[in-house]
């Protein structure tokens, strides 16, 4: 081999060897980010629609606002519980009055709400362009913290409406909304069912009532917005 010829072999080599500067310092950018941070907390706030059952003495919803805590727990799972707080009205049915004008009044109802849920990430432990939707489910004990009104005092004992304590489940889908490292926004909706019972006096066959379940299952619907804390 000609000597002439070693230093450009030399200077091919090195070429395929060493890659330009500007193709080493190149990274394709992703859209997806690890989530650190393990647990939030947070307030929401909210509205609720719901069913107010056969004879109408249910509660039909209301402002909804409370408190939220989550942990993660691996990949797409995490747990987390709420307490929240449903501001509503419901309307005071008397069964002994003539059909159509049985309702005497409006009541305050204040339902109180605990429970915990499992939520499913679809993205796993990641955010898509700061984003983290998800899936949950789960259920808890619900009941009416407000004082009774005043207007049954006039009814019969048997026909006063007691909402008591119900079993709730509920699941929802939503987001997250990862705004820095510490703050996000979680925009929600859900589909919920409890049960109340039926009064006695509204099952009396006296007053023409047939068919009349001891209780009913109810149906809701809520959207919140909350912002958490994540630490």
């Amino acid at each position: 081999m000609p000597r002439s010829c070693i230093p450009l072999i030399a200077a091919v080599l090195a070429s395929v060897a060493i890659p330009p500067m500007d193709a080493a310092a190149q990274a394709i950018p992703s859209s997806f980010t690890f989530i650190e941070k393990k647990q939030e907390a947070g307030l929401y706030a909210g509205v609720v629609t719901a069913e107010k059952g056969r004879f109408g003495f249910g509660p039909s919803g209301g402002t909804a606002f409370g408190g939220r805590y989550a942990v993660e727990l691996t990949g797409p799972l995490a747990l987390e519980g709420r307490l929240g707080f449903v501001s509503g009205t419901r309307d005071i049915v008397n069964p002994g009055r003539v059909l159509g004008d049985q309702v005497v009044g409006e009541g305050d109802v204040l339902l109180t709400e605990v429970d915990a849920h499992i939520r499913f990430s679809f993205v796993g432990d990641r955010a898509w362009r700061g984003l983290a939707p998800f899936l949950s489910f789960g259920g808890g004990i619900v009941f009416d913290a407000a004082d009774a009104p005043i207007e049954e005092e006039d009814l019969e004992p048997a026909d006063v409406f007691d909402f008591g304590t119900s079993f709730v489940g509920s699941t929802g889908l939503g987001t997250r909304w990862f705004l820095t490292e510490t703050l996000a926004l979680r925009l929600d909706g859900s589909f919920s069912l409890w049960s109340i019972d039926t009064p006695p006096g509204f099952s009396d066959p006296d007053r023409g009532f047939e068919n009349v379940e001891e209780s009913e299952w109810m149906s809701g619907l809520s959207f919140g917005l909350t912002l958490l804390y994540r630490w």
